[in-house]
């Protein structure tokens, strides 16, 4: 894709006339000024305490240069120009950061992670999807929605029967005597009437067409665009929606004969209204499809456990338990939800994920492992009354071997460094 840059968590962007020499990695990327300044723009816009982006971007000057640095959140953004940059995972590989193999490795465990998301559209990304290395992100999303498009208008579209109102020039359904007379005294070869028409231009279908248009613009991709073009002329009668916002109301709560509809509307709102894990405010992005890397560090964990370890009961954000009790009140106070409660034959097994650079060579700093995570993993396990804890770390070039303690208790934690490339995990 033309004007297309990946760039990892924690890397830079940088203002091209800054510098008279440059070259993009992926751990710094050069903006054209026009580009560099909607960023700028946007993060100064979403940068009040608090706000989701304001976790995702912060803005900093460095020598007379300003510069913008990527923290925790991965996905795609496209400026208003046009340029588009793609925010990978920072991931341990065997490769250098700046190979094209390790840039490819990222995208490829980005896709995976989102794949694993409950109640999202990008289950639906294939393994095809996921090798393919050299299609950008968003014609990813792009091909995925015209794939579900296209499965509707296999399965048909949509048509309703809805109250119309006309004066026409031939008597249809039922006439309505006091807009006749009003509108037709003179007029013998007119009819106004009132009738049932069965029609496609429903609120479901008005919000895929926009969708098609939206995207229409996006794609730069053949195959995409021909499909779009292909797709909307099985649209013709649909209109396009005038209030987005309304239509996307009424779709809540539609009938169970809809229900084939649901993924592509939850692609449509995603383009539309940039419906990801990160809400956001201002124009001077075309795009931000942005998604913490907690949350998908933790949804990507629970996914291969369960699937490593399918005998086992693995529950995820287990609320059964609170932190104490309101004695005045009566009740419960500060619920306690670990994200991952696993119950084998023989034990029970508290774990919790931490998407955190930690260094097992650093024991005079306690690893980097804050003291806040532990008391978290301790109240767990006095309230679950297990003795087996773990947490759960990305391996990464200081965290490759496994750390082993115990609290006072003979409850003992273990923290473990989750590789993308083994994907094999010991509970015990």
């Amino acid at each position: 894709m033309k004007n297309a840059k990946q760039i990892c968590e924690y890397g830079t962007i940088w203002n091209a006339k800054d510098f008279h020499e440059h070259e993009d990695s992926v751990q710094a990327i050069y903006l054209d000024s026009k580009s560099f300044e909607n960023l700028k723009c946007f993060v100064a816009e979403n940068s009040d305490p608090g706000s989701e982006i304001e976790s995702a971007f912060s803005y900093n000057r460095q020598k007379g240069k300003d510069f913008i640095r990527v923290k925790n959140y991965v996905g795609v953004i496209e400026t208003r120009n046009g340029t588009t940059i793609e925010i990978l995972p920072k991931i341990y590989t065997a490769q250098k950061d700046d190979t094209i193999t390790a840039t490819n490795e990222c995208r490829s465990i980005l896709l995976s992670m989102l794949r694993t998301l409950h109640d999202s559209p990008f289950k639906t990304i294939d393994k095809a999807h996921i090798n393919a290395n050299r299609m950008p992100i968003l014609e990813i999303f792009i091909s995925m929605f015209l794939r579900e498009v296209e499965s509707i208008v296999t399965r048909g579209i949509k048509h309703f029967y809805a109250n119309s109102e006309e004066n026409q020039n031939f008597l249809k359904g039922r006439l309505l005597f006091s807009e006749q007379i009003k509108l037709n005294i003179t007029r013998a070869d007119r009819f106004f009437v009132r009738f049932d028409e069965f029609k496609a231009n429903i609120p479901q279908n008005r919000i895929l067409k926009t969708t098609l248009i939206y995207v229409a613009g996006k794609s730069k991709l053949t195959k995409n665009k021909s499909q779009i073009i292909a797709l909307l002329t099985l649209f013709e009668e649909v209109d396009h929606s005038n209030n987005i916002a309304l239509d996307l109301s009424k779709l809540n709560g539609h009938n169970r004969s809809f229900n084939y509809y649901n993924t592509a509307l939850t692609w449509a709102r995603l383009f539309l209204e940039g419906k990801s894990f990160t809400s956001y405010k201002g124009k001077d992005l075309n795009t931000a499809i942005l998604f913490p890397m907690e949350v998908l560090f933790e949804s990507y964990i629970a996914h291969k456990l369960k699937k490593q370890y399918p005998e086992l009961k693995i529950t995820t954000q287990d609320r059964q338990h609170f932190l104490l009790t309101d004695l005045l009140l009566k009740q419960n106070k500060f619920r306690i939800r670990p994200d991952l409660v696993v119950r084998t034959s023989e034990s029970l097994i508290i774990a919790d994920t931490k998407w955190k650079i930690i260094d097992h060579n650093l024991p005079g700093k306690n690893y980097l492992i804050t003291q806040a995570d532990m008391y978290q993993l301790y109240a767990y396990g006095k309230k679950y009354e297990s003795n087996h804890l773990i947490l759960i770390y990305p391996e990464c070039e200081t965290f490759t071997k496994e750390l082993l303690f115990q609290y006072d208790n003979q409850i003992t934690l273990r923290c473990v460094p989750w590789s993308f490339r083994r994907e094999n995990f010991i509970l015990n």
